[in-house]
């Protein structure tokens, strides 16, 4: 490394929280620790999930499981991230004295192994506070941090730990995918871009096995998405809302892509519905919008439910109505953006 210990350490974005959660994972030295992601897993939950385990091990001296826990079924996206990475991945839920559970947003993010886990897991995590968890669960989290890899990061640095290539390269492309592929990066995720790279992290190596493109059944719905979107409009903002049951975030993706500022895409089953939310860029830019503070906080107050996530990236889940649901988003965010929301009436 081309830059001292002392340097690496004025990287870290928030010495305070990183300090608390290695205070944390040093009271679990000797003991049996595994290491989780929220249900599905992506590949910065992976990527962080698989670095704090070796941290375990090597800074903190734990006995951590090899491998990760992914609850419920791993995306092909996932999956193929691992494999790469030769990162293993545990079907069951391993026994352990200790869980940590890496990138989990809310309670109902854990999946199956919510109640297996409670009294005896610590929670680190990067999204905005949503749900309240239940008693047993010691939750940190730093909504300031772009990626729980690069959490994962700084707590290497603060611990004087260097990574290797196979550790640098994994957080590389958790915070590469988790910052829209570096587009929402600020100066200081780039700094650290650099730093893997010092360390060894060899994105070029990975990229054109990870770049796949979407199969049949994921372009069919990112069509119908796009084929059944009703447009609203608040000032300048174009709001896209769609319904399709599966590929939700792909398909908000596409409608950002297409040119909408804010996508509501969600279904209903049983019940209950699922939606998820993205915003562009530029609005977060232009209004300051953060869809879990002004849309998910008041939408599940009002009606119960479950979300969270980022200021422009989020999903929440409640029992109500699809139309319901929708209709007081787009009140919502019409209250975020300052201005009321009419629909976009054909041409």
């Amino acid at each position: 490394m081309t830059t001292g210990s002392g340097g690496l350490e004025a990287l870290i974005r928030s010495r305070a929280f990183v300090s608390s959660v290695s205070e944390r994972l040093s009271q679990l030295r000797g003991r049996k620790v595994s290491v989780l992601t929220h249900v599905g897993g992506d590949q910065d939950a992976i990527a962080a999930a698989f670095v704090l385990g070796n941290l375990l091990r090597d800074a903190y001296g734990a006995s951590a499981v090899e491998g990760v826990h992914v609850p419920g079924e791993v995306s092909d996206h996932s999956e193929r991230f691992a494999s790469a990475l030769s990162i293993p991945l545990i079907p069951s839920l391993p026994e352990a004295d200790h869980y940590v559970a890496v990138d989990v947003g809310s309670p109902a993010q854990l999946g199956e192994a919510l109640l297996a886990v409670s009294g005896r897991v610590t929670v680190i995590d990067h999204h905005q506070p949503g749900d309240r968890w239940p008693e047993g669960f010691e939750v940190l989290t730093a909504p300031e941090y772009k990626s729980s890899s690069e959490i994962v990061l700084d707590l290497s640095l603060l611990m004087a730990r260097p990574l290797d290539a196979r550790e640098a390269t994994a957080l590389f492309f958790g915070m590469y995918y988790d910052t829209v592929r570096l587009t929402v990066a600020d100066a200081l995720v780039l700094r650290k871009v650099g730093i893997l790279g010092e360390y060894g992290a060899e994105p070029s190596v990975h990229s054109e096995s990870l770049e796949v493109p979407p199969d049949y059944s994921e372009r069919v719905a990112r069509l119908k998405g796009l084929k059944r979107s009703s447009l609203f409009r608040a000032e300048n903002v174009i709001i896209a809302v769609t319904r399709v049951g599966a590929f939700r975030s792909s398909v908000a993706r596409t409608l950002i892509l297409a040119g909408a500022g804010i996508a509501v895409v969600g279904d209903e089953s049983n019940g209950v519905t699922d939606v998820v939310f993205r915003v562009s860029p530029e609005v977060i830019r232009t209004y300051s919008v953060n869809v879990v503070k002004d849309v998910i906080e008041p939408l599940t107050a009002k009606l119960g439910g479950q979300g969270g996530g980022h200021a422009a990236a989020a999903r929440v889940r409640v029992p109500a109505a699809f139309d319901e649901v929708v209709s007081r988003c787009l009140e919502l965010l019409g209250y975020a953006l300052g201005s009321h929301v009419r629909p976009i009436e054909d041409q």
